[in-house]
Parts: structure tokens; C-alpha cells; sequence
């Protein structure tokens, strides 16, 4: 609990700041396709089959390339020991240890008994969740690999049939985001809860109750229990990825990556 609040703290110092009271402390030349962070403060950027892992402050700790997968489709490092690779075109998950080393064997969808499986990313107690898109469905795997919970036909759940581009648990919840539709949200057991009315966003945060995402060249801050908003300034007008993470704000553009401290 205080560690929560110590990150509330932060995030809610920061969104009162405007563009000047940002500190620019690392510019990192390179062509980031995706940027994330994990919940130690480390910055994770990925370009093609290319994952580089720097700490905060923007030194570069490791490097990971594997070309016989192609290039990796999501990475998920909601887990910094165990980080989660997904190359959608060869249908494979491969999963990192801190330092960025294979550990494990390859998992390969179609022994899973996917048809359709689109998105991937990990669950509590080293099980993992598996969007299969023919299905409509998501479908949690154990730390065994075996089958332990569905949602069910989400198409048919809801009304409405969706084509998620992004998903990830946090909290025990499930957040699965469609951009035309919304982000609907499952338990942790694949139950279907409520859909978020939050759509044309690719991307997003959930830090407390909170959810952030980029809205133009600013970052909307949403209360999903008080249903405030609050809007971040950036100190970066071409901006196509904004993160928070502790005391750090990272973006990233065509061309490079910044990290700022926030003072």
C-alpha cells in the first residue's frame, strides 16, 4: 500500500507541471517502433527483432536479437524476471529473464490448441493470457500450459464484435482495447466486467485507478473511480509514445527517445 501511494504521489505531482518543469536528462538516438516500461523504473525499446533494455536514467544495460522469429510482434514486462516476447507471424512466445536471456523453451500457439491467437501477455503466478480472435475469446493458461479459465464468446457477451489491438492484466483485471469499441475489462478468472468508453487509442497506462493515455500531444489522466480528468502537458509536441513510471516521463518520436525527470 505505501508503495502505491508513493507512485500516486509521484503521478499526482507531475500532472500539475507544465512543459518547463520537465527536466530533459537522456536523448537516445534510435528509431523505436515500441517503447514500455517496467514497475522498477526500467525503459524497454523495441524495433524490429531488436529489444534494448536501459535503466532510468538512459544507459543501455541489454541488448536482445533473435532474427530466426522475425521481428517481435508485443513485448510484455509487467514481469521484469520474466519478460514476455511475441512474434505473431511465426505464432511464437518466447520469455526473458531480467538480463534479457531465453529462458525455457519456445511455446508455440498451434500446439495450444489456438486457431486464431492474435494477442498474448502474462498473468499472475507465471500463467499467461491468449486472445484467440476466431473464437472471440480469451483463454488463460496456467504456469503448466494448461488450460485453466475462458471468457467465453466476447462477440456474444457483449453485443458487439471487436478486433483488439492491445491487452494486458494489471490489478487481477484483464484490459483488452479495441479502438473503435473501447477497453473491456475481465477478472482475473476471464469473467466480463464493463467496457471503458475510452476509444482511437492504441496505447494506454493503468496506474492506481487511474487510466493514461496519449490524446494528441498531451496525456489524459482519468479517475476511473472519481471519473476526474486531468490533462499532462508534454514537453514534446511530435510525441507518438508518452510514458509514466516513478519519477521519469518517457517519450518517444520518429527518430529518437527522451527521458525527463520530473522535478
Amino acid at each position: 500500500m505505501i508503495k502505491n501511494f508513493f507512485l500516486f504521489f509521484l503521478f499526482f505531482a507531475c500532472i500539475a507541471f507544465k512543459s518547463s518543469d520537465y527536466t530533459l536528462i537522456k536523448t537516445i538516438n534510435y528509431q523505436a517502433s515500441y517503447i514500455t516500461t517496467d514497475n522498477l523504473g526500467n525503459l524497454y525499446t523495441l524495433s524490429g527483432n531488436e529489444l534494448k533494455k536501459y535503466d532510468s536514467n538512459g544507459n543501455l544495460l541489454k541488448t536482445f536479437s533473435d532474427k530466426t522469429h522475425g521481428n517481435i510482434s508485443f513485448v510484455d514486462v509487467s514481469n521484469p524476471l520474466k519478460i514476455l516476447l511475441y512474434y505473431h507471424d511465426f505464432r511464437l512466445i518466447l520469455f526473458l529473464d531480467n538480463m534479457l536471456s531465453i529462458c525455457g523453451d519456445a511455446l508455440s500457439i498451434d500446439n495450444m490448441n489456438i486457431i486464431q491467437g492474435t494477442l498474448v501477455c502474462n498473468s499472475y503466478e507465471n500463467g499467461l493470457w491468449i486472445y484467440d480472435q476466431q473464437d472471440f475469446q480469451l483463454i488463460r493458461f496456467d504456469k503448466n500450459r494448461k488450460m485453466s479459465n475462458q471468457s467465453g464468446n466476447i462477440a456474444q457477451l457483449t453485443g458487439v464484435e471487436i478486433k483488439p489491438v492491445y491487452m494486458f492484466e494489471s490489478g487481477n483485471m484483464v484490459y483488452l482495447n479495441d479502438t473503435a469499441n473501447g477497453i473491456f475489462v475481465f477478472d482475473k478468472y476471464g469473467t466480463y466486467s464493463k467496457t471503458l468508453p475510452f476509444k482511437n487509442i492504441n496505447n494506454f497506462q493503468i496506474i492506481n485507478d487511474n487510466i493514461i493515455y496519449m490524446s494528441g500531444t498531451k496525456l489524459i489522466k482519468y479517475n476511473l473511480k472519481t471519473l476526474e480528468q486531468t490533462t499532462i502537458n508534454l514537453p514534446k509536441d511530435n510525441a507518438s509514445l508518452a510514458l509514466i513510471e516513478k519519477d521519469r516521463l518517457f517519450i518517444s518520436d520518429a527518430f529518437s527517445v527522451y527521458i525527463y525527470s520530473v522535478k
